[in-house]
């Protein structure tokens, strides 16, 4: 008697791996979706990052180009705004400009300098822009 109640058994489980083999390979596939959504997504977020850290050092660069001038040669760019593009290695399309401005304030001279930094086109989706500002007395 055993016997044939075991092969009963057996012949109504016949389509139990069936149906396992399909549930595995949905949500094998809805794991891979979702690694290649956050692959994605990660790769945008990391390329932001540079075109922002690009910005802020062509903003840097035009805090400090500033500073010269205004130290220097300061009668040229007062209140005039200077800018500075650069066109050369992974700073193409790269452009800052930086206003000079002279503060006199109890006898003493101020420089302040507001540099505006922008890497990429404004239709671009990595557009990135910094501005910064500088108060220093030479």
């Amino acid at each position: 008697m055993p016997m044939s109640t075991t092969h009963l058994n057996i012949k109504y489980q016949s389509g139990v791996s069936i149906v396992t083999a399909i549930f595995l390979v949905v949500i094998l596939a809805l794991m891979g979706t979702g690694m290649v959504s956050l692959l994605t997504t990660s790769q945008q977020s990391i390329s932001q990052e540079i075109t922002s850290a690009k910005a802020y050092m062509a903003g840097r660069s035009c805090l400090q180009w500033g500073m010269y001038q205004a130290i220097y040669d300061a009668d040229p760019w007062l209140n005039n705004p200077n800018i500075i593009t650069f066109n050369s290695g992974n700073l193409v399309n790269t452009q800052c400009s930086s206003d000079i401005n002279v503060i006199n304030s109890d006898g003493l001279t101020f420089f302040d300098i507001k540099a505006t930094a922008s890497f990429g086109a404004i239709a671009e989706p990595e557009y990135s822009e910094r501005t910064m500002r500088l108060q220093f007395q030479p």
